[in-house]
């Protein structure tokens, strides 16, 4: 197969699924989005992460407490991290894969993907 930036396709194609939580690359950054290496959820349907596509929708995740009405609070012990954590709704964006690290490091379950999913809607006018 061809090179991509250096990297055979192959590699930038991994499995992904749908409330998978990764640590992703989020720099260089504009304005107020959100940056760093930082947890992501991946909000991408499965079936599209399983096409060819090289990029993956993702939510950035921080420490800091809800500030906005759609922000959504998940508890460790609803994501698999080692503390607590809040979607930001309003920082959705699509990403290259390349920029998820390694394997994921935790995953939402239905009632957290599922309060993700109504904040989503509400942002996004579904």
């Amino acid at each position: 197969m061809g090179a991509i930036h250096g990297q055979r396709y192959e590699e930038r194609r991994m499995v992904i699924h749908r409330g998978e939580i990764y640590r992703c690359a989020l720099d260089p950054v504009q304005g107020h989005e959100q940056g760093s290496t930082r947890p992501v959820i991946v909000v991408s349907s499965d079936a599209y992460n399983k096409t060819m596509s090289p990029l993956v929708g993702i939510l950035p995740l921080t420490k800091s407490p809800p500030k906005n009405p759609v922000h959504v609070p998940l508890p460790a012990s609803e994501t698999g991290l080692d503390r607590d954590s809040t979607a930001l709704i309003d920082h959705a964006r699509f990403v290259d894969r390349t920029r998820l690290k390694g394997e994921p490091v935790g995953r939402l379950g239905p009632e957290a993907l599922a309060r993700v999913d109504r904040q989503l809607q509400r942002v996004l006018g579904l």
